[in-house]
């Protein structure tokens, strides 16, 4: 006969409770279910609720807050901030959410988006979580306090869209970058963890950056950024930690139309991904992504190689990543870089690169994968609201502006709005492409 003590009893209500719960959950994982007042998942939610182990919330600051209170305490301890979809506006509508300062080195906490109405599963690409943003918004989407420090945490499932914190020229089809907001979509503040999870989000029309995943490592950090789309966003990413023994994965993402800082070839932070030194991380993996008509291409690398980490680029396809410097060969733009000293871009290709340089290069294809992309009605002040225009890129020429003969010919359109539309997910419809960039049936779990 089984010996019931607080501890197995609640075991037995968790297992009972037919949620998302962690695997193995035990009595220090806490989940706050959130859900918009009135909707059938947040009267899912209050039927949960038990006041100890399992809450509900109406708003992501509340339950942040929630989430902060009890990570603080001494102790290991896990919370699951469990979203569904809906857009969530931040307090006070001001589109933006901080998490207050954590101190806890056995705190995980994992911040996730998607869930369906009864929270029995998710699916972040059709079930929109959206962290809706402002006009004026006067930081990052999300932000965490600093001094914060933690053993993991994880983001995942949610879309973040800084179209309406932009402005457009209708005229030109063109961002206005100096009067869109100069934040990136997170900001991690310098946090202190043991593992970096970023999975399974949509980064879209950021006229700043996206997320740079500047951790300082509790130990050897390990930092995974995993199945995201990064569309059309300006100075994407530098993929880089305080601390020269981190690893860095980035695997199974899809960087497709992300642009340079200036549209022109001597712009600083032209491609999609900014590779850093060695001062960065020990070793940074990038494996099976999907890099599309970034036109300044897909990776930058400015440094020496022998100042570089330890680099694996393996299994990815990359396919027209140069339009900014007026080539448009498939395999153009993998990397653009000045690899020292060099005063203008050098332009390498995949051959170029598996054969002149050092790294782990293997695998790696180029072909057209034939992306869909919902383009937006400049005129409409809401990117939730248009009118969705969808379009299959099988050219980027056409829609670059460029000629169908090559050559250097301007850039037409400069990060002109687009709108991520979940009944045209941008997948490749080329099935020699699908199994490159975001897999919407590997999800991270909780």
């Amino acid at each position: 006969m089984l010996k019931t003590t607080p501890a197995t009893l609640l075991l037995i209500a968790v297992l009972a409770t037919p949620t998302m719960l962690p695997k193995g959950a035990m009595a220090d994982q806490i989940v706050i279910f959130v859900a918009p007042k009135d909707s059938p998942a947040y009267a899912i939610a209050q039927s949960r609720e038990d006041g100890q182990y399992q809450f509900a919330e109406r708003t992501v600051h509340r339950a942040l807050n929630r989430a902060a209170e009890i990570l603080n305490a001494p102790g290991t301890h896990t919370v699951t901030v469990a979203v569904s979809a809906g857009s969530y506006y931040g307090k006070a509508k001001q589109g933006i959410w901080v998490v207050p300062q954590i101190s806890n080195q056995e705190a995980t906490l994992q911040i996730v988006g998607g869930y369906n109405e009864d929270f029995t599963a998710r699916q972040p690409f059709g079930n929109l979580t959206a962290l809706v943003t402002t006009e004026g918004r006067n930081g990052s989407f999300l932000q965490f306090s600093r001094r914060s420090h933690l053993k993991s945490l994880v983001i995942s499932g949610f879309l973040f869209d800084a179209a309406p914190s932009n402005t457009y020229d209708v005229k030109t089809n063109s961002i206005k970058k100096g009067q869109s907001r100069s934040y990136p979509m997170i900001t991690l503040s310098q946090l202190k963890t043991s593992h970096l999870i970023i999975d399974s989000n949509v980064f879209i029309n950021g006229a700043h950056g996206t997320v740079d995943p500047f951790v300082s490592p509790l130990g050897q950090a390990v930092v995974d950024i995993t199945n995201n789309y990064f569309i059309n966003n300006i100075k994407t990413m530098k993929p880089a930690t305080s601390a020269s023994s981190a690893v860095i994965n980035i695997r199974n993402n899809s960087f497709i139309m992300n642009w340079p800082f200036n549209p022109d070839a001597t712009s600083s932070n032209v491609s999609a991904l900014e590779l850093y030194h060695s001062g960065g991380a020990g070793r940074v993996n990038i494996e099976r992504n999907l890099f599309a008509y970034n036109p300044g291409g897909a990776m930058q690398h400015d440094w020496p190689e022998e100042r570089m980490p330890e680099l694996a680029i393996n299994d990815n396809l990359f396919y027209m990543n140069a339009g900014l410097f007026g080539n448009g060969d498939g395999e153009a733009g993998v990397i653009a870089g000045k690899l020292g000293h060099n005063p203008r871009y050098l332009i390498l290709d995949l051959e170029t690169l598996e054969d002149d340089f050092d790294y782990d290069v293997n695998g790696n294809v180029s072909v057209d994968p034939q992306i869909p992309i919902a383009v937006a009605d400049l005129q409409a002040a809401d990117s939730y609201s248009v009118n969705r225009k969808n379009t299959v890129l099988n050219d980027a020429r056409r829609f670059f502006g460029l000629n169908q003969d090559g050559g250097t010919v301007a850039i037409a359109n400069f990060a002109p709005a687009l709108v991520f539309n979940p009944q045209a997910v941008p997948l490749p419809r080329n099935e020699a492409a699908k199994m490159y960039g975001v897999q919407p049936t590997q999800l991270w779990m909780p």
